[in-house]
């Protein structure tokens, strides 16, 4: 029963991307969607493995990140829950992954081969659209938050996660969310501690 909900969200998913996408055509796509039950801190892309398939994740936030030259995590980007994700550049080269994407949560994942796609793309122009819209919102959003991150100081940055991402700050260590703004962890919790202050006062 879950998998059947998950399967149709989906294809709810894929729909509110292509809403004029011919039923029949998406049938046979996602037909060729494999399930699987993916535990909270598992990997589902790992550095120096090619990766051979798109993610569909259910209930968890996700992660990218790779390792720097004295060994720290670094984030590259947080993905919310119903979101597709892959490495790009591995996925489309063949090339070893220079990152890591793991899920915090247990969460159903729905994934499909390289292979496998790129023959839906080749034989099915919807399909082939739908991954280029895909690709195309992830890369705006990508570049939308980085731009963010990048021009505005910590606090505003923080307030941006806390107005639109809540779930991050409830599921995602602060460790990780501060890799991501690229300040020390130490920094961003003086900056949580002073949000939490003016709360207090403006209940007050």
């Amino acid at each position: 029963m879950a998998s059947t909900r998950f399967k149709q969200k989906l294809r709810e998913k894929i729909l509110s991307y292509k809403p004029d996408f011919n039923i029949e055509v998406l049938n046979i796509g996602l037909d060729q969607f494999k399930l699987s039950d993916c535990k909270a801190g598992e990997n589902i892309v790992r550095s120096g493995e090619v990766c051979k398939k798109v993610f569909f994740v259910e209930k968890s936030i996700s992660r990218c990140y790779f390792l720097d030259e004295d060994g720290e995590e670094k984030t590259l980007w947080l993905e919310p829950e119903m979101s597709f994700m892959t490495d790009y550049e591995s996925f489309n080269l063949q090339l070893a992954s220079k990152c890591n994407i793991h899920i915090y949560e247990d969460s159903l994942i729905c994934s499909i081969d390289r292979e496998i796609l790129v023959n839906l793309y080749m034989t099915h122009h919807e399909w082939a659209l739908l991954g280029i819209a895909i690709m195309e919102d992830h890369f705006l959003n990508l570049f939308k938050i980085t731009t963010n991150i990048h021009f505005n100081n910590a606090s505003t940055n923080y307030e941006h996660v806390e107005s639109y991402f809540k779930k991050y700050l409830e599921v995602v260590p602060l460790k990780h969310i501060a890799s991501w703004f690229n300040i020390s962890a130490v920094h961003l919790s003086r900056i949580r501690a002073e949000r939490f202050k003016k709360d207090e006062i403006n209940i007050c």
